[in-house]
C-alpha cells in the first residue's frame, strides 16, 4: 500500500479533522459507494488515467492470515473438510456464486475462511481517524472520466417494501465512462480482499459497451439503476404491486444504464443488461434498447432514487445548460408506441413527461436568456428536483407537490396514472443563493421571500431580526462569482417512519461548498404563516470553510457513509464529507479520540 494511504496529511478543524490523501495520478471523478462492506468499511471509487481504484476505509481489520470458519450448521456432504485445509488462502477471494470447477466427489463444498477480526480496533490518540485498509486497481486501458454508482437509501431510511437487488448485497457495481468512447460496467466482490491475495485472483467482471453512436465522441456522463425484466410495459401499472409479490423471488433483475454525449445535436443511449441467477452480469445479453436525439447536448443525467417496483425508478432526469430540465420515463411507451398491439410485446421506447424551465438572467445585454444550469438532483426521495444555476442560485421544483405547503404538481400520483406529456414549472418552492468570499462562513436563509427594501417599513419579526443581526455582526453577504462548475449531493438522514424525508444537502459552486443540514427544515421555515424562521442551524444554509486544497482546484464533493463504529453509532453521525481535488482525496471526519463530536454538520 502506498504511503499516501498509510498516513494521510492531517489538519485539525474546529469540529473534526481534515484528512488529505495525495495521489500519484490525476483524479477525474470520485464517488462514495452507498453500501458498506461486510466488515463495516466505507468504499470509495475513483477514476484515474488507467482505470478505476476501489478503496476500503475503516471497519474491522484483517486477520494476520485467514482461518477456516467454524461451520456449525454444516451439511454431511461438506463434513470432510480436512482435505481442503491445505487449499491456498487466495480462495477466499473467489465469489461463492461461481459454478464450482470439477472436483472429486468428496470435496463438493469449499471451506469458507474468516479474514477479519471479530472486534473493532481501539482508536490510537495519535491517529484518531479511520485507516485505509485496502485498495484495488482495476485497469481499463483508458482514462475513466466519469463514474456512476447505484442510488440506494441508507439502511435506516428504507421502508418495509424497499427492494434491494440481491447483487448489491455481495458485489460492487460501478459504471465508468472512458476516454476511448466506451462504457464499462465493472463488478467485484463487496468485501475487501485479504492482503495475502492478488488482484488477479479477484472475481472482477468487466462489460464493455458502446457509449456513443459514432464511436468517436467522448461520452459526457452516465447513470444506472436496477429494474425487473418483466416490468417493461406501460399498462402494467395497475398490476404492479401484485406482480411485485409474485416476482420478488422469481423475477430476473436487470441493470438499466443511460449515457449521453454531444454528438449530432446530443444523444442519449439506454442499455438493459440482465443479471444472472448467480448475481453476475450477463454481458453477452446486453442490448441497446433506446436511442434519443436531444435538442441540445445534455449537461447531466440521473435516475430517480426510488426503487423497483415504483414507476419512478426508471424516470431519468436530463438537464440542459440552456436553462431547462426534462424527465424521461424510460420504461414507458410514447404515444406512437402505445398504438402497437400488446400481443407484439414491444420494447418501451420512452416518454418525455415534463419540461421545467429556469428563470431569466437580469443583465440588460442578455434579454430573454435563461440562467445556465450547472447541476440538478432528485430530492424528497425522488418527488422533487433541486437545481443549481451558474450565478449561485439554487432552488427546488416540487413536481409532485410533496413538500411543505405545496400544491399537487403535474406528476403527482405517478403510481396510479400515466403522467403528463408536457407542461412547465418555473417557480421554485424554496430557493437560496451561495455566498462568496474566502471567509464566507456565514449562514444564509432561503431567498424565497422578497429582498428587504430599506425604504419601506419592515416589522421586527424573528426573521428580519436574524437578517439584521447577521449584517450587523458578520457584515453584508457578497454573492459568489458565476461558475459553470458545481454539483449537488443529497443523502437522507432520518428513518423511514417519518412522513417526509430529512435530507442533508452539499452544494459545490466554483470554489465554494455550501451545506444544508436539513432541506425539509429550511423548506418548512419559508412557508410558515407566522413568518418566523426556526432558530436551529438545521434551517440555514452555511458555507463550508477552513478547507485547505493545497493550491489545487476543487472538483467534487459528496456525502461519504461513515464506517461502522460503536462510538459513531452512538453519536448518530452517519456520514463524512468526501472532497475531490485534482490529485488528492480529502475527507472531513470527526476526531474519533474525542468523546463529544459534532453531529451532522461541518
Amino acid at each position: 500500500m502506498t504511503s499516501s494511504f498509510v498516513k494521510p496529511m492531517v489538519r485539525r478543524r474546529d469540529n473534526g479533522l481534515q484528512l488529505s490523501y495525495t495521489l500519484p495520478h490525476r483524479v477525474f471523478a470520485a464517488k462514495p459507494y452507498p453500501v458498506l462492506a461486510p466488515n463495516g468499511s466505507t468504499i470509495i471509487v475513483y477514476g484515474y488515467d488507467n482505470g478505476i481504484r476501489i478503496v476500503w476505509r475503516g471497519g474491522r481489520p484483517f486477520l494476520p492470515s485467514p482461518i477456516p470458519k467454524e461451520s456449525q450448521n454444516e451439511s454431511p456432504v461438506a463434513k470432510p473438510s480436512k482435505v481442503q485445509d491445505n487449499d491456498d488462502s487466495i480462495m477466499i477471494i473467489d465469489s461463492d456464486d461461481d459454478e464450482p470447477a470439477p472436483a472429486p466427489s468428496h470435496t463438493q463444498q469449499a471451506v469458507e475462511f474468516e479474514v477479519f477480526e471479530n472486534q473493532e480496533t481501539e482508536i490510537d490518540p495519535s491517529y484518531p481517524y479511520e485507516p485505509v485498509i485496502r485498495y484495488v486497481d482495476i485497469h481499463l486501458g483508458s482514462k475513466a472520466l466519469d463514474l456512476a454508482v447505484p442510488s440506494l437509501l441508507p439502511e435506516k431510511a428504507r421502508s418495509l417494501g424497499y427492494n434491494v437487488p440481491p447483487v448489491l448485497t455481495e458485489s460492487i457495481v460501478v459504471t465508468a465512462v472512458c476516454a476511448d468512447s466506451k462504457l464499462r460496467v465493472v463488478t467485484l466482490p463487496l468485501s475487501p480482499p485479504h492482503p495475502s491475495s492478488k488482484n488477479s485472483d479477484l472475481n472482477i467482471q468487466t462489460t464493455t459497451l458502446d457509449a456513443t453512436v459514432s464511436h468517436n465522441e467522448i461520452p459526457r456522463g452516465v447513470s444506472l439503476t436496477f429494474t425487473r425484466e418483466n416490468d417493461n410495459e406501460g399498462n402494467a401499472i395497475r398490476t404492479r404491486q401484485r406482480q411485485h409479490r409474485i416476482d420478488a423471488e422469481t423475477g430476473n433483475w436487470e441493470l438499466l444504464v443511460a449515457t449521453h454525449a454531444a454528438e449530432a445535436s446530443g444523444t442519449l443511449l439506454l442499455y438493459r443488461i440482465p443479471i444472472g441467477q448467480d448475481n453476475t452480469i450477463a454481458a453477452k445479453d446486453a442490448r441497446l434498447v433506446q436511442t434519443h436525439y436531444l435538442p441540445a447536448p445534455a449537461k447531466t443525467i440521473s435516475f430517480n432514487p426510488f426503487s423497483y417496483p415504483s414507476t419512478r425508478h426508471s424516470n431519468l432526469l436530463v438537464s440542459f445548460p440552456d436553462g431547462y430540465v426534462k424527465i424521461l420515463g424510460c420504461l414507458q411507451y410514447s404515444d406512437e408506441g402505445r398504438r402497437i398491439s400488446d400481443d407484439d410485446a414491444p420494447e418501451p421506447d420512452g416518454k418525455w413527461l415534463i419540461t421545467l424551465y429556469a428563470g431569466f438572467e437580469q443583465s440588460p445585454k442578455d434579454l430573454g436568456r435563461r440562467k445556465t444550469i450547472v447541476d440538478v438532483s432528485w430530492v424528497l426521495s425522488g418527488r422533487a428536483i433541486m437545481v443549481l444555476l451558474a450565478d449561485g442560485e439554487w432552488g427546488v421544483w416540487d413536481v409532485e407537490g410533496a413538500g411543505p405547503g405545496s400544491e399537487p404538481g403535474p406528476l403527482v400520483g405517478q403510481s396510479s396514472v400515466r403522467g403528463v406529456s408536457g407542461g412547465s414549472l418555473t417557480a421554485f418552492s424554496v430557493s437560496g443563493r451561495i455566498v462568496g468570499g474566502p471567509q464566507s462562513n456565514k449562514s444564509q436563509g432561503a431567498s424565497n421571500a422578497v429582498p428587504e427594501q430599506r425604504t419601506k417599513f419592515a416589522p421586527m419579526t424573528p426573521s428580519t431580526r436574524r437578517v439584521r443581526e447577521d449584517i450587523l455582526f458578520r457584515g453584508a453577504q457578497t454573492p459568489t462569482a458565476p461558475s459553470l462548475h458545481g454539483e449537488i449531493s443529497v443523502v437522507q438522514t432520518n428513518s423511514s417512519r417519518a412522513a417526509l424525508p430529512e435530507e442533508s444537502i452539499l452544494i459545490r459552486h466554483g470554489d465554494q461548498i455550501a451545506t444544508i443540514p436539513s432541506l425539509l427544515s429550511l423548506w418548512r421555515s419559508t412557508v410558515k404563516l407566522s413568518g418566523t424562521i426556526e432558530a436551529s442551524n438545521r434551517s440555514r444554509v452555511s458555507t463550508l470553510g477552513a478547507v485547505s486544497l493545497l493550491g489545487e482546484r476543487l472538483t467534487g464533493v459528496a456525502h461519504l457513509p461513515a464506517a461502522t463504529r460503536a462510538e459513531r453509532n452512538a453519536d448518530k453521525q452517519e456520514y463524512d464529507i468526501l472532497i475531490t481535488a485534482e490529485h488528492r482525496l480529502i475527507i472531513l471526519a470527526p476526531n474519533l479520540s474525542e468523546q463529544e463530536t459534532s453531529v451532522g454538520s461541518y
